[in-house]
């Protein structure tokens, strides 16, 4: 039996499978799927926003609530200082300071709240992004590909360090204001 001829469609037909492995994407396909992740991607950044925006604005409302308190305790402090006539500076600083004191904590909650919601949307952000630049890459193949997943996933590393930091010294900064409400 003649086994070269078997030998050699046994060869191309390896050869044409593994040919196929490394293959670009079909245009069609990959401008599908990358219109689909970034539909996705805005989506999810837009459902991130909006969830930073409820924290952001309960936080507010919060600070709303306790600067309305802390002027009905002044209004009190003034009330009761006009009728004792006594010590009724003493009062009255102390009732500022107890005041501001809430204030200044609550606006740190307030500045804790925004960093974390900020990290949040700009992380999805990233996330996002690296995922439209990955179904970009698809559309090429080899060291062009391992190229393009590389920049995506640097750009993705630059982009969540940047946020961490914003959000870090954003955190040290609420540390600071609530420090000095004591």
């Amino acid at each position: 039996m003649n086994t070269k001829p078997l030998l050699l469609c046994a060869g191309l037909a390896a050869a044409l499978m593994l040919s196929a492995c490394d293959r670009a994407e079909d245009p069609a396909k990959n401008r599908a799927d990358v219109a689909k992740a970034q539909a996705e991607a805005n989506q999810k950044v837009q459902d991130a926003r909006a969830d930073a925006s409820k924290d952001v604005a309960a936080a507010q409302s919060d600070l709303a609530k306790v600067q309305a308190d802390a002027n009905k305790d002044m209004n009190s402090a003034e009330r009761k200082a006009g009728e004792e006539r006594v010590d009724s500076n003493a009062q009255l600083s102390s009732a500022a300071h107890d005041a501001a004191g809430k204030v200044d904590k609550e606006q740190a909650e307030v500045l804790r709240t925004r960093a974390k919601a900020d990290y949040e949307v700009a992380k999805t952000e990233a996330e996002q992004v690296q995922k439209v630049a990955n179904q970009r890459c698809d559309a090429v193949t080899g060291e062009t590909r391992d190229a393009c997943q590389n920049k995506a996933k640097a750009d993705y590393q630059v982009a969540i360090t940047a946020a961490e930091s914003r959000r870090e010294q954003q955190l040290r900064e609420a540390d600071a204001l609530a420090a000095n409400a004591r």
